[in-house]
C-alpha cells in the first residue's frame, strides 16, 4: 500500500509540472461550458419514461356490465400476464372500456414492455364480442403539449375543422417537429336526413335507402389494359366524388319510380352527432391543435420562437379566421432558467464577495477564480454526455456552488500556511498537495456516496430529482480535481508569504472550541445528545408534503356531473361557471374543455378519455397571488349554482403526476357494498377540517331504455331483431350505410332522423320498423333500466377511488393521520377493504427506492473512509456526525414556514455529506499534529484552531451560494436550501466540539499510556 501511495505522489508531483496544459485544458473546458449555457437543449422540467398509457375499446350500446364482463375481463387477465407491469386500472362504462396501464418503477426499455402489451391486446381481441370496436393503445400518453394553438373566428365548426387540419399540414414543415395533434376535433360525416314521411311516401326505410346508397360507392379497381406496349389503367367512377354526385344520385323507390336523392332528403357535411369534445376560447368556439416538443432533443425556447415566427408568417394566410395560442411552454421554460440562472450568477458572485471578505486578497482571489471554472467545465462535461438543462440541472448545479470551494479553501489554506512558515514557493505547493490529496480525495468521495442512492435509485421520483445528484457529483468531482491540479497553479502566481503569520479571531475561536471539546468531552457529547434528541422529538410539528405545488398563475377547475350527463348540458353549465370566472378581479383568460380534460399542457397534469360529463376550465390570472381568492369564489359559487356536479379547483403541481393529494380506494365485488363502504369513507373524508372537494367515482347510477323484441311477433312482419337495431340507429345517432372518400380523409355517410339525438322519448312506440313501417310498440316493449353508471377495476379487482384536496395551510399528511385511524375503527361491509394511494403512496414508493439504494452509498462511505484513515475507530468517529447533521434542519424549517417535502429530503442528503466532509478534514489534521509530535491535547486544540476557519467559510460560501434559493418564485427549492443552511449553521459549530470531544476520549486511555 505505502508503494502504491508513493507512486501515486509521484504521479501527482509530475502533473503539477505540466503547468500550461493544465490551464490550456480547464481555460477549454470552462469555454466549452459557456457556450453550452446558451446552445444546449433545454425545457423546464425533466422528461419522464413512457411507464403510463391506456388503451380504449369502444363498445357503441354495450351497458357497463357487458363491457366489464365481455371485454375488461378477459383483457386485463391478458394484460396480467405481461411482466414488468405495475398496475392495471380498468373502467367499463356506457359503450367504452378504458384501461390505464402503469409500469413498475425500474422499467426503463419502455418500447419492448409496449410491445409484450399489444400482444397481450391482440390476444384480447380475439374473444371480444361482435360490435367492440379495435383498441386503441396510446403509448404516448406521457407527452406534453408544449405550444397549443386554437383556430377560432367562426361559429362554424366543420370551417374551423378543416383550417386547423390545414394548420397542422403547415406546421409539419417546420423543422423538428415530433408530432401535431388536433384537440376537440368535432369530426365529421356525411349526413342524409330521412324522415318518416318520406319513408312512407318511397316505401324505404334507413336500410333500404343505405343498401343503394352502398352500391354505388364502392372502391373497386377496375384493372389496366396493354395497349400498344404500354399499360392503360381502367378507372371506372365507382364512388361518389362530390355532395353534388350524392344528391344527383336516384333513388329507385319501392314502385319503382327514380327520385333524386336531393329532392327527397338534405344532404350535408355536419360534425359528428353527439360531439364528442368542444373548445371554448374566452366564449368563442375553437379547434385546437397540441405541439408535442420533443422531450430531451431540442432547445425548447428557440422551439418556439421558430414556431411563433412560422405562425406570423400564416395568419394572413387564414383571415378571417384567427390562430391563437393558448399555451407556450417555452415561454415559462425560458422564465424558470432565467431565474435559476440568476441565482446561480448571484450565488457565484456572493460566494466570492465572502471569499475576499474572509481569506483576503490574494487567497479570496485564489479561491475565486475557480468557481466559475469549476462551474462551466462540470457543465460542458454535463453537456458533452447528453444533459438537458431545466430547472432541476441548474438547482443542483446551484447547491454545488458552495460546497465546490470547500476542497480549494483547504488547499490553498495549507499553501499560505506553509509560505507563512518562510517555506519556498515549491516546496510549498508540494508538501500542501501531497498532505492534502488523500484527506480531500477522502472528503469528497463520502460526499459522492451521500449521493450515490439518489443517483442510483429507479421510479417516477428519481427520475424527476436525479440531474441534481449527476450535477452535484459531477461538480465535486471537478473540483476535487481543480483543487489538486489548478489551486497550486493559481497559488504560485498570486500567493506570496506574509509578513508575520496570523493567527485571526478565528483561530482564537477555534483554540476556544478545542479547549472546550478536550476539558468537558462528556458534557460535550450529553448536550450534543440532548440536541439531537429534541430535535427528533418535532419533527412532527413539520408540515409534510410529497412536492408542492407550482408557482404559476394558472388554475384549473374541473367539473365532473353525473354519468350519463350529455355534452350539451356539462358544456352550458362550464360556459356559464367560465363567464363568472371571467368577470372576477385579474383573471386574463379561460378556456373552457368540454367533454374531456383538454390538452396535457403541463407535465403534471393526467390526461381523461372523452366523456361527456367531464370539463376542464383553464385560468390565467395577472399574478399568482389572485389564485387561492379565485379557488374559494369558485367553490362558493359552485356549490349554489352547480349542486349535481363535483368540482375541483386547484393549482398546479409539481413531480409525479397523482390523482389527488388524499386518495383512499376500497376495495370490493358485491356493488352494494363497495357503494356502502365508498359512501362510509367520504362522509370521514369529507368532515376532516382539512379535506377540500371530497368526492368518489361511482356515480349515481344510468337510465337507459331496453327495447325487448318479440321475436315471434316480428316474424310475421319479416322483421328480426337487426332491423329493430338499425331503425333506433336511424332514429337516434344516424345508421352507419358506408365510407365517404372524396375528401382528403374517409368519414363515415350516415342516414339519419331530422331530429337525431333530439328525437322524442315518446315517438318511439311509434317508429317506423322495415320497409313497411311497422309501429316499433308492435314487435317489442320499451321499459326504462337503471344500471351500474362506472365500474372501475384495479388489478382485476373492483373498487372505487375516494379522493381529496386539502385546504391551504393543510398538507395530505395531517388528513391522513386524522381520518386513516377514523376509517379502521368503522363496521365495514363485508368483503371490501381499503388501501391509501395519493401522495402518501408517491411518497412511500420514492423513500422505498431511495432506501433500496442506501446501502450502496453506505458502503461506499465505509470504503471511503477506511481508505483515508485505516481505522474502525476513525470512521466511527466521522459516522457520529451524521446525527449532526439534522439539528438545525427541523427548527430551520419551522423557522422559514417551509414543509418538509422530498426536496427538503434532498437538502439532508447534501447536509450529511458536508458534515462528514468537515470532520474527514479536522481528524487528519489531528492525526497529523500527533504524528508530528504534539501531546493529545495540544494537537486536537491546534487542530480545531486550524481548521474553524476553512471550516466556517465553507459553511458560509454553501449558504451565500443556496440563499438566492431560498427567495426563489418556485416552490420547489426553499425548502432544501433552507434545510441545508440551518442543518449546516448549527452542524457546523456542533462539529468543531463534538468530533475533537470524541477523539479525546477514544484516545485519552492511549495518550495517557504514551
Amino acid at each position: 500500500m505505502s508503494g502504491l501511495k508513493e507512486n501515486a505522489r509521484r504521479g501527482l508531483l509530475a502533473l503539477l509540472g505540466q503547468r500550461r496544459l493544465i490551464m490550456t485544458l480547464v481555460v477549454m473546458l470552462a469555454v466549452l461550458g459557456l457556450l453550452a449555457w446558451n446552445e444546449m437543449n433545454r425545457q423546464e422540467d425533466p422528461f419522464f419514461p413512457y411507464r403510463y398509457g391506456d388503451i380504449q375499446i369502444p363498445w357503441p350500446g354495450a351497458d357497463p356490465e357487458q363491457v366489464e364482463r365481455l371485454i375488461l375481463n378477459p383483457l386485463e387477465e391478458e394484460l396480467a400476464q405481461v411482466p414488468d407491469l405495475g398496475e392495471i386500472i380498468g373502467t367499463a362504462r356506457l359503450g367504452f372500456a378504458h384501461v390505464m396501464i402503469g409500469m413498475q418503477e425500474h422499467v426503463y426499455d419502455t418500447d419492448a414492455v409496449w410491445d409484450r402489451i399489444r400482444v397481450a391486446v391482440a390476444r384480447a381481441e380475439r374473444e371480444f364480442p361482435d360490435g367492440a370496436q379495435p383498441a386503441r393503445v396510446d403509448d404516448r400518453q406521457m407527452d406534453a403539449h408544449g405550444i397549443v394553438l386554437a383556430v377560432t373566428g367562426s361559429d362554424d365548426l366543420i370551417e374551423l375543422r378543416q383550417a386547423a387540419k390545414r394548420l397542422k399540414r403547415d406546421l409539419y414543415r417546420i423543422k423538428d417537429i415530433s408530432r401535431v395533434e388536433l384537440i376537440g376535433d368535432p369530426g365529421q360525416n356525411i349526413v342524409v336526413t330521412w324522415d318518416d314521411a318520406v319513408a312512407e311516401q318511397t316505401g324505404l326505410d334507413a336500410a333500404a335507402l343505405g343498401q343503394q346508397i352502398a352500391a354505388r360507392n364502392q372502391t373497386l379497381p377496375a384493372g389496366s389494359l396493354r395497349v400498344a406496349g404500354r399499360s392503360v389503367v381502367l378507372d371506372p367512377e365507382s364512388e361518389f366524388t362530390s355532395l353534388e354526385s350524392l344528391r344527383a344520385t336516384p333513388v329507385v323507390t319501392a314502385a319503382g319510380d327514380r327520385v333524386p336523392l336531393g329532392e327527397l332528403a338534405d344532404v350535408r357535411l355536419a360534425p359528428e352527432s353527439p360531439l364528442r369534445e368542444k373548445i371554448g376560447l374566452n366564449g368563442r368556439p375553437a379547434v385546437a391543435l397540441g405541439i408535442v416538443i420533443p422531450d430531451n432533443r431540442l432547445n425548447a425556447v428557440a422551439f418556439g420562437h421558430s414556431v411563433r415566427e412560422h405562425i406570423d408568417g400564416l395568419r394572413a394566410d387564414y383571415a378571417p379566421l384567427t390562430i391563437e395560442e393558448l399555451f407556450y411552454q417555452p415561454s415559462w421554460v425560458e422564465r424558470r432558467l432565467s431565474e435559476l440562472g440568476f441565482s446561480l450568477l448571484l450565488g457565484i458572485g456572493v460566494v466570492a464577495a465572502i471569499l475576499f471578505l474572509v481569506m483576503g486578497l490574494r487567497l479570496g482571489l485564489t479561491v475565486s477564480l475557480l468557481v466559475p471554472l469549476v462551474t462551466f467545465s462540470a457543465l460542458a462535461v454535463y453537456a458533452m454526455g447528453g444533459g438537458v438543462l431545466h430547472q432541476i440541472a441548474v438547482a443542483g448545479m446551484v447547491i454545488a456552488l458552495g460546497m465546490l470551494v470547500d476542497n480549494a479553501i483547504v488547499m490553498s489554506e495549507n499553501i499560505q500556511w506553509h509560505l507563512d512558515q518562510r517555506r519556498p514557493l515549491t516546496e510549498a505547493v508540494t508538501r500542501a498537495v501531497t498532505e492534502l490529496a488523500g484527506p480531500l480525495m477522502a472528503a469528497t468521495g463520502t460526499t459522492l456516496a451521500a449521493f450515490t442512492p439518489l443517483l442510483l435509485s429507479a421510479g417516477d421520483t428519481a427520475d424527476f430529482t436525479r440531474a441534481i445528484p449527476v450535477m452535484v457529483m459531477l461538480t465535486l468531482a471537478i473540483s476535487f480535481i481543480y483543487a489538486v491540479l489548478v489551486t497550486p497553479v493559481f497559488a504560485s502566481a498570486i500567493l506570496r508569504p506574509r509578513r508575520v503569520a496570523r493567527r485571526d479571531w478565528s483561530f482564537a475561536i477555534g483554540e476556544r472550541l478545542g479547549r472546550t471539546a478536550v476539558g468537558r468531552p462528556v458534557l460535550v457529547l450529553g448536550v450534543a445528545a440532548v440536541m439531537v434528541g429534541v430535535a427528533g422529538s418535532f419533527f412532527g410539528a413539520l408540515d409534510r408534503t410529497f412536492f408542492p405545488d407550482t408557482d404559476r398563475n394558472q388554475l384549473v377547475v374541473d367539473l365532473r356531473f353525473p354519468e350519463g350527463t350529455h355534452l350539451s348540458h356539462t358544456d352550458h353549465a362550464a360556459a356559464t361557471l367560465a363567464a363568472g370566472i371571467q368577470q372576477q378581479p385579474g383573471v386574463e383568460s379561460v378556456y373552457r374543455f368540454s367533454g374531456f380534460s383538454g390538452p396535457r399542457f403541463y407535465y403534471n397534469l393526467i390526461s381523461l378519455s372523452s366523456q361527456p360529463h367531464l370539463a376542464r376550465l383553464v385560468v390565467q390570472t395577472d399574478r399568482v397571488e389572485r389564485l387561492p381568492e379565485l379557488m374559494e369564489w369558485v367553490r362558493a359559487t359552485t356549490r349554489e349554482t352547480l349542486p349535481d356536479a363535483q368540482v375541483v379547483a386547484r393549482r398546479l403541481g409539481q413531480g409525479p403526476p397523482i390523482d389527488a393529494p388524499v386518495e383512499i380506494r376500497v376495495f370490493g365485488e358485491d356493488r352494494d357494498a363497495l357503494t356502502a363502504a365508498a359512501d362510509m369513507i367520504l362522509d370521514v373524508v369529507r368532515d376532516d377540517p382539512g379535506s377540500r372537494d371530497a368526492r368518489h367515482r361511482l356515480g349515481e347510477g344510468l337510465a337507459s331504455l331496453h327495447v325487448s323484441v318479440d321475436d315471434a311477433r316480428a316474424a310475421e312482419f319479416g322483421l328480426d331483431r337487426s332491423d329493430v337495431t338499425r331503425a333506433l340507429a336511424a332514429a337516434s345517432r344516424g345508421l352507419e350505410v358506408s365510407t365517404w372518400r372524396a375528401e382528403r380523409e374517409a368519414m363515415p355517410l350516415r342516414i339519419r332522423s331530422p331530429e337525431g339525438e333530439a328525437f322524442p322519448l315518446g315517438g318511439l312506440e311509434g317508429l317506423r320498423v322495415g320497409a313497411e313501417g311497422v309501429p316499433l310498440g308492435e314487435i317489442a316493449r320499451i321499459e326504462t333500466r337503471w344500471q351500474p353508471a362506472i365500474i372501475m377495476h384495479w388489478d382485476l379487482q373492483r373498487m372505487t377511488q375516494v379522493l381529496s384536496e386539502v385546504k391551504e395551510g393543510q398538507t395530505y399528511v395531517h388528513v391522513l393521520d386524522r381520518v386513516v385511524p377514523k376509517l379502521e375503527a368503522l363496521d365495514w361491509p363485508e368483503g371490501t377493504y381499503f388501501t391509501v394511494g395519493g401522495a402518501h403512496e408517491g411518497a412511500a414508493d420514492a423513500n422505498t427506492e431511495l432506501f433500496r439504494t442506501l446501502p450502496i452509498g453506505g458502503l461506499l462511505l465505509v470504503i471511503f473512509l477506511l481508505l483515508q484513515f485505516n481505522s474502525f475507530r476513525m470512521m466511527g468517529m466521522v459516522l457520529t456526525t451524521v446525527p449532526l447533521a439534522v439539528v438545525g434542519v427541523i427548527p430551520g424549517l419551522w423557522l422559514a414556514g417551509q414543509p418538509f417535502s422530498f426536496t427538503a429530503m434532498l437538502g439532508v442528503v447534501a447536509l450529511v455529506g458536508i458534515v462528514v466532509n468537515n470532520a474527514i478534514v479536522l481528524l487528519d489534521r489531528i492525526n497529523r499534529n500527533r504524528s508530528e509530535g504534539q501531546d493529545l491535547d495540544t494537537a486536537i486544540t491546534e487542530a480545531v484552531g486550524r481548521r474553524t476557519r476553512p471550516i466556517l467559510l465553507t459553511t458560509a460560501t454553501t449558504v451565500a451560494g443556496l440563499f438566492p434559493l431560498t427567495f426563489t418564485q418556485s416552490t420547489l427549492w426553499p425548502p432544501l436550501a433552507w434545510a441545508i443552511i440551518s442543518g449546516l449553521l448549527a452542524s457546523t459549530l456542533l462539529t468543531l466540539v463534538v468530533v475533537p470531544a470524541i477523539y479525546r476520549m477514544a484516545f485519552a486511555k492511549q495518550a495517557g499510556q504514551q
